[in-house]
């Protein structure tokens, strides 16, 4: 993990290759000294004495930071780079400035803390900084409030870049009996909600794409939901792609109660559309935006990626400026991220370095601010071009609490559907135990019972026992 921070992805061996890494450590007056040389030259020292009272597991994690460290430092030496987020390596950078703050440090005491420790740029300790200080004026979350989350696992096509687990609509054989199943799900969840006396703060209905069912079904699986949708705080509908968009669709969304949406064109770029594997144009997304704005919808989202093959920070600008025409109410910024099991990955597309993605996501950044908007969430992933972060961007007081809920395991989550994984976090995130739905569409339709007999079992589990 570390070395990819450098490298992109790397090949370790135990035997000397390009770049030979050797570690020791040792007790030194107290302390433990970690000393990793790079290839007879280079080396990374860092020093550390324990936290006073710390229990084991607390020790083993503080080891394992300072191995990451020295690693870290050493690499930094030999190579002249300076990743913006520094030895970071996790999905969620706030978790760190959160545990800080529980400390009882202050928001801005916390990010210079969680800088220090693990040399983040001035640039990404400031955006830290924004997006806690946004989701501090959220509405908290209540002690038995739950979020759901309902799948939908079918696109018109793949994208180049997705990895997500999702199958194709092709002769939609699977569609109705998908949403029946779904319905089956949703009615035991209901009870699941009514015997335990859950709240539900947010509903989320996303994918793969949502609005490639057709209409008929579409209003079956909201409808099954209704329920749901009628008493949470929020409720989104993840559209996603503008060639499954029409008026009907877009009517039967809003009759249901949801009030957010997603529009997500990625690029204006028809060309790169085109070789993403996106079977729309830019002009199929304006067209709508202009469908939801008048379908009456409050929270309006569209999802950008910088990075994507052929293009440079004009073209990601040229985006940036057409998506401010039609001024959307939240903006997601995505830094491309090549998964394994993408085609991009099995292809090896050429796609741009990381210097230009980084360009790319400041000019996101100034957009957004542009825009009267102001970060509220972030994530990170493993190969991320140029060692960056997702950052979603809203209106004062048009954000999505699901994202924030999900992003920082703020509260509890009844995932339902193919690929589902269900989460309960106790309080003060004492214990948190996932309960996962099977991937495949097939599978999940024929042990629909179980899936929701999962999430029984995990509402009944003691925090405490064993």
């Amino acid at each position: 993990d570390v070395a990819s921070l450098f490298f992109g992805r790397v090949s370790l061996t135990e035997d000397d290759g390009d770049l030979t890494a050797r570690f020791t450590e040792r007790l030194e007056g107290g302390a433990r000294v970690c000393e990793v040389t790079l290839s007879g030259c280079v080396a990374g020292v860092h020093t550390t004495r324990g936290e006073v009272g710390a229990g084991a597991l607390e020790q083993k994690r503080l080891h394992k930071r300072q191995v990451k460290l020295t690693l870290y430092y050493a690499l930094k030496q030999a190579t002249g780079i300076a990743p913006p987020w520094g030895a970071l390596t996790g999905i969620r950078p706030t978790r760190l400035v959160y545990e800080a703050m529980a400390r009882g440090l202050s928001l801005e005491a916390a990010c210079l803390e969680t800088r220090r420790l693990f040399d983040l740029s001035a640039e990404k300790t400031r955006l830290l900084e924004e997006v806690v200080r946004a989701q501090a004026a959220l509405p908290a979350p209540a002690p038995r409030d739950v979020d759901v989350y309902i799948g939908i696992p079918f696109c018109v096509s793949r994208c180049r870049y997705c990895s997500f687990i999702s199958a194709e609509v092709g002769d939609g054989a699977a569609l109705a009996p998908y949403v029946a199943a779904l319905a089956r799900e949703i009615a035991a969840v209901e009870r699941l909600i009514a015997e335990h006396g859950l709240s539900v703060r947010a509903f989320y209905m996303g994918g793969g794409t949502p609005t490639a069912l057709t209409a008929p079904l579409l209003h079956e699986a909201l409808s099954a939901a209704g329920g749901l949708i009628a008493c949470a705080r929020e409720a989104t509908v993840e559209a996603g792609r503008p060639d499954t968009i029409d008026a009907e669709k877009l009517r039967i969304i809003r009759a249901a109660g949801v009030g957010r949406i997603s529009v997500n064109p990625q690029t204006m770029h028809d060309a790169t559309l085109a070789l993403i594997g996106r079977a729309h144009t830019g002009r199929d997304a304006e067209e709508a935006m202009a469908l939801a704005r008048a379908a009456g919808f409050h929270g309006i989202n569209m999802d950008m990626i910088a990075g994507l093959p052929g293009e440079d920070a004009t073209m990601f600008s040229d985006t940036l400026a057409w998506v401010r025409g039609m001024r959307p109410d939240n903006l997601t910024v995505h830094t491309l991220c090549v998964k394994r099991s993408s085609d991009m990955h099995r292809w090896q597309d050429a796609l741009p370095d990381g210097a230009a993605v980084s360009h790319m996501a400041d000019l996101g950044f100034d957009a957004a601010r542009g825009m009267g908007m102001r970060p509220y969430y972030l994530y990170r992933q493993k190969h991320m071009a140029g060692n960056l972060e997702n950052v979603g961007y809203a209106l004062p007081g048009s954000e999505c609490l699901y994202n924030v809920d999900t992003m920082e395991d703020h509260v509890s989550v009844l995932a339902l559907g193919a690929g589902g994984i269900s989460k309960r976090v106790w309080p003060d995130r004492a214990l948190i135990v996932r309960a996962a739905n099977v991937k495949d569409v097939s599978g999940y339709i024929e042990r629909v019972d179980e899936m929701a007999e999962r999430k029984v079992a995990l509402w009944r589990q003691d925090a405490f026992a064993g």
